[in-house]
């Protein structure tokens, strides 16, 4: 697999579907890397999954979305400054490929055309270290933690809150 053959772009509504089945995969195969859960997000409308399409972010492989990154402008005029990462993943298969980098410094770029955003927000279990080390190659720092964030199998996790300034 060539990086070059990897290409990061937005999707458009029509492809809801190939975005709940990879999201649905994320929940299922990393449970303890988001707030959300398979079971809450299964039975999610067409009309939500075509909502979130909107503000996400995907790698694709030979036209296949392989990982994903949702992102949020916050609207309150308090907050308009301060974008939010969130539902990262990538496929097992493509990981430790310069993938992950691609994809998050595409998201970014997004980002940066809405002149207002000055931050980007992130928060990520403080168990995985392999995604902490790339937010961090790519100017994140850790600015706080939250204890006992999820209860996944009766284990709690700690999450690490990150920020980018631009």
């Amino acid at each position: 697999m060539d990086l070059e053959s990897i290409s990061i772009k937005k999707l458009p509504p029509s492809r809801w579907k190939e975005f709940r089945a990879l999201r649905l995969e994320a929940l299922k195969s990393e449970p303890t890397a988001f707030g959300s859960s398979y079971a809450e997000e299964k039975n999610l409308t067409e009309k939500e999954w075509k909502r979130r399409i909107k503000t996400a972010l995907f790698a694709l492989a030979n036209g296949k979305p392989i990982g994903i990154i949702e992102y949020e402008f916050h609207k309150k005029i308090k907050v308009q400054h301060i974008a939010t990462l969130h539902s990262v993943y990538l496929k097992n298969a493509y990981r430790s490929k310069g993938i992950g980098i691609k994809l998050l410094k595409g998201t970014i770029s997004v980002i940066k055309k809405n002149r207002k955003i000055l931050r980007v927000d992130l928060s990520v279990n403080a168990k995985r270290l392999p995604a902490i080390k790339l937010y961090e190659r790519n100017g994140f720092k850790v600015v706080g933690c939250e204890r006992k964030v999820l209860k996944v199998d009766g284990k709690f996790y700690d999450f690490l809150l990150m920020e980018k300034f631009f």
